[in-house]
């Protein structure tokens, strides 16, 4: 028999996936946590936040799963469950370039088609499962030449859909994004055609950036997130390459997936994850936040001005997501203050 309420999350090791962890415990679900390893489940256990929680073993439980991919990976850990979130995902190294065309389809796109469609197969083979939600991407939407500047003014919402780009990919980045955009079309037509007996939310978030409990030392941040672009910048970091800026607050990301589990909520959409307006902010603006709030850490070398990072507009419209889970995203100045504020602190400990 399912238990009344039991989450099933993927990706509970990374930025994202832990902190809807923490919010998922907070708000009341059992969740079974999907991890590659026991120490991998071990390190979750350990951290402050679920420490603090000191969630029972009946709050909290974990499966091995060494490969997403092979077909019915999911089947034992989706027994019983009520609810999935599946926010694990392969991350490029934003800027890294692999050699062959192959190593990105074997990387990037297949793997993200097959773990996503064998989620669901598994989910409806279940019989429990009433909701699924997926971390999609804003590249899953938005055609790959609006990221190389070579877009118009178009504004892109939710409901946007773009074909598969088929490469060959420049950048692990391009490759990335047309993971996103092949699992959010496959997943969206294997609802359409199975109509199994849940419905699938898929949440599409820009840059994520804010405190980030898995970076324990200031050397994390080269490594650990998105938020090592984001701190690069904020730390002197040059570059011609232009980029977009459409972002939002860790914090934020993961409420919306944890509030979308609430039936409330309708099925079968999408949502875009990105603050502030539609015309966005400019990698700039962060120069201005931090010359406003750290003077200090400017004086000391911690944080420089002297970053260079050309932006990249791209129109998204995020009002649908806060009229529907009714608040509103924490803009630019809230996600680089959460970022510095955290940084700052391990640097003086």
């Amino acid at each position: 028999m399912a238990n009344s309420n039991l989450l099933v999350l993927t990706g509970a090791t990374g930025f994202l996936g832990s902190k809807v962890l923490v919010l998922a415990l907070e708000a009341g679900s059992n969740v079974r946590i999907v991890v590659r390893s026991a120490a991998k489940a071990n390190k979750v256990f350990n951290s402050p936040s679920i420490k603090a929680l000191n969630p029972s073993a009946e709050k909290l439980s974990h499966v091995i799963l060494e490969n997403m991919e092979v077909p019915g990976a999911f089947d034992e850990a989706l027994k019983g469950a009520t609810h999935v979130i599946h926010c694990a995902s392969p991350i490029p190294s934003f800027g890294g370039v692999a050699p062959t065309q192959e190593h990105y389809n074997e990387h990037f796109i297949q793997p993200a088609v097959r773990v996503t469609i064998g989620l669901l197969e598994s989910s409806r083979k279940a019989g429990t499962v009433r909701r699924v939600v997926i971390t999609s991407s804003v590249v899953a939407n938005v055609p790959w030449y609006y990221y190389l500047g070579q877009g118009d003014d178009k504004i892109f919402d939710a409901e946007s859909r773009i074909p598969v780009d088929k490469g060959p990919y420049g950048s692990e980045f391009q490759a990335y994004g047309a993971s996103k955009a092949a699992a959010l079309n496959e997943s969206e037509a294997w609802i359409a055609e199975n109509k199994p007996g849940f419905d699938l939310i898929s949440i599409l978030p820009g840059w994520i950036w804010g405190a980030d409990e898995l970076a324990t030392t200031p050397k994390d941040f080269k490594t650990s997130s998105t938020n090592s672009v984001l701190l690069a910048y904020l730390r002197g970091s040059q570059t011609d390459a232009a980029s977009h800026i459409n972002s939002v607050l860790i914090d934020d990301v993961a409420k919306l997936h944890v509030l979308a589990l609430d039936p409330k909520i309708p099925g079968n959409q999408a949502f875009l994850a990105v603050a502030d307006d539609i015309d966005g902010k400019d990698w700039e603006d962060a120069i201005e936040i931090i010359k406003k709030n750290y003077p200090e850490a400017i004086e000391k070398g911690l944080l420089k001005t002297t970053g260079k990072q050309p932006t990249i507009r791209i129109r998204l419209d995020a009002k649908k997501t806060e009229e529907t889970f009714g608040f509103k995203l924490a803009g630019y100045d809230e996600q680089v203050k959460s970022l510095v504020n955290q940084y700052l602190e391990l640097v003086k400990a």
